[in-house]
């Protein structure tokens, strides 16, 4: 709870330092980058936790990785801070709070909608136009495929999820996410 609670108030930071929204999609791109470099490579987490390493050699590290993401002045003073105080485990947490603070600051939601084969392009911009009336936000729609589906289509939105396939006995069931 509290490492969300930090996690929600540097993202905050970031929000406030950086207020383009293309330098906004950059910076959350970025935060995502690093927190999976973070959470998959041990070698660079190790760097960043250890104690035992200067903290010149930790932020020469993470300077390594911040220039190879082309990151902004404003990102790369929040993660020196993140090194300085000790508090680069908030990093996949950071990473999280700050894209879901991006969909609210943007007006977006994501949408995840399974089939069991894949869409047409004319059927997403058909089911784009009706979550985007449904939610009254713009829609970031991310297909899957899964076999399993058989005819139609399930919809995860907005901690929803509507199934309208055949496994169901209702045409449209309404259901809390298990997300």
């Amino acid at each position: 709870m509290r490492s969300t609670l930090l996690a929600d108030r540097y993202a905050q930071a970031l929000k406030s330092a950086v207020t383009d929204a293309a330098q906004l999609q950059k910076a959350a791109e970025s935060l995502n980058t690093l927190g999976m470099l973070y959470a998959g490579d041990a070698v660079f987490r190790g760097a960043m936790l250890n104690p035992v390493l200067d903290r010149s050699v930790r932020r020469q590290v993470l300077d390594t990785a911040l220039k190879r993401l082309d990151a902004s002045a404003e990102m790369t003073l929040l993660l020196h801070t993140l090194l300085d105080r000790n508090r680069m485990a908030l990093l996949p947490a950071l990473a999280n709070r700050f894209q879901d603070h991006l969909n609210e600051w943007m007006n977006c939601v994501e949408v995840t909608v399974v089939t069991a084969g894949p869409l047409t392009p004319e059927f997403e911009h058909r089911i784009t136009a009706a979550m985007e009336r449904f939610s009254g936000k713009t829609v970031q729609l991310n297909c899957k495929v899964d076999p399993g589906v058989i005819g139609g289509l399930v919809v995860h939105i907005l901690g929803n999820f509507i199934d309208f396939s055949l496994r169901t006995s209702r045409n449209v069931a309404v259901m809390p996410s298990a997300s």
